[in-house]
């Protein structure tokens, strides 16, 4: 019986609580959370934010003067027929310099000739950097000189990178001559039409392979070590490890360097440029006629700012549509 009455009185008092010292507690974090949203709008909070935007002002000025206008003006020169000669007397056509743009045939060629770029060099950089960041990792106390010896070429000049490469892949240098044993020609790489492409790709990767040689051995670096000891406890071999663990761990990082990878290789033209020394840019025979290439040579070789204007429009177009494909495909889970 005493019992009995024990359990009454406890249920008595958990319901007291809930209808009486619940909905207090509840009110007091609610005044809680309000006071703090009043001190949050402060005075004093509002004046640190006025001079957070002070201090970027400087910053956003910049932003508007190196970027947001001369994007504004590329969009305007496209509508245009600009001579560089007489900047200030413009013609306003439309979309004529678009229509005249999509039918030009040499634009086809420039743009057929990035696809084929980007789908070789961004998959081979990406693939290539991050097996040699994984080799680099499991070095030991050499790891600092390999990564800055991949790193150099990435800081050095690309005249001077793509000058060596030249000398390399010549009839009968070292490189031409032990491409013969894949069944390659042994010719002059860059002179020649079906190998001038593969030459440019060779040059890029290699200079910028350095760059994501870095960023992929930083991203190891944040995968914990208990990760790869679990899988090893398991079982699992040095390829099921880095395919379980580094390659998912990695996967903000791969993202990172597929779209960096995407944007630099669209936009390829200091490479391309040397090949033909400045003189017949695209040789030979437009087998190295990328897309800013053609940009440049419609709009100051052939002074046409309006046209190549056009086409800068639609190449930054083509930037976003890329960037943006890219992130659908390879979003973060």
């Amino acid at each position: 019986m005493k019992n009995h009455s024990r359990r009454l009185l406890r249920g008595s008092a958990r319901r007291s609580f809930m209808r009486r010292a619940l909905p207090q507690m509840v009110a007091r974090a609610g005044a809680g959370i309000r006071t703090g949203l009043i001190q949050f709008r402060s005075p004093r909070t509002r004046s640190e934010w006025s001079a957070g935007y002070a201090l970027l002002l400087p910053a956003l000025l910049l932003l508007v003067a190196w970027f947001l206008y001369p994007v504004a003006q590329l969009f305007l020169l496209s509508f245009q027929t600009v001579s560089k000669f007489h900047f200030s007397d413009r013609t306003f056509v439309g979309f004529a310099n678009y229509a005249y743009l999509l039918k030009d045939p040499a634009f086809a060629n420039s743009l057929r000739i990035v696809l084929v770029f980007v789908l070789l060099v961004v998959p081979a950089q990406t693939v290539l950097s991050l097996l040699l960041a994984s080799v680099l990792q499991s070095v030991g106390r050499a790891k600092v000189v390999f990564r800055t010896a991949f790193f150099i070429p990435y800081m050095t000049s690309t005249v001077a990178v793509t000058t060596v490469f030249m000398q390399l892949f010549v009839a009968g240098a070292p490189a031409a001559s032990a491409a013969t044993v894949l069944g390659l020609p042994n010719r002059t790489w860059y002179a020649d039409v079906k190998l001038a492409l593969p030459f440019l790709v060779l040059v890029y990767v290699y200079m910028y392979i350095g760059l994501y040689i870095v960023t992929f051995v930083s991203g190891l670096q944040t995968i914990p070590r208990e990760l790869y000891e679990a899988a090893t406890v398991d079982g699992a071999n040095a390829w099921a490890r880095f395919r379980y663990v580094t390659v998912p761990g990695l996967r903000p990082f791969v993202l990172f360097v597929v779209v960096a990878g995407l944007i630099q290789a669209i936009q390829v033209f200091d490479q391309a440029y040397v090949i033909t020394g400045g003189h017949v840019l695209g040789s030979p025979a437009g087998a190295t006629a990328t897309l800013v290439i053609y940009i440049y040579q419609q709009a100051f070789r052939l002074n046409a700012l309006g046209y190549g204007s056009a086409a800068a429009v639609l190449l930054l177009l083509i930037v976003f549509l890329g960037t943006w494909l890219t992130r659908r495909i390879l979003r973060e889970e």
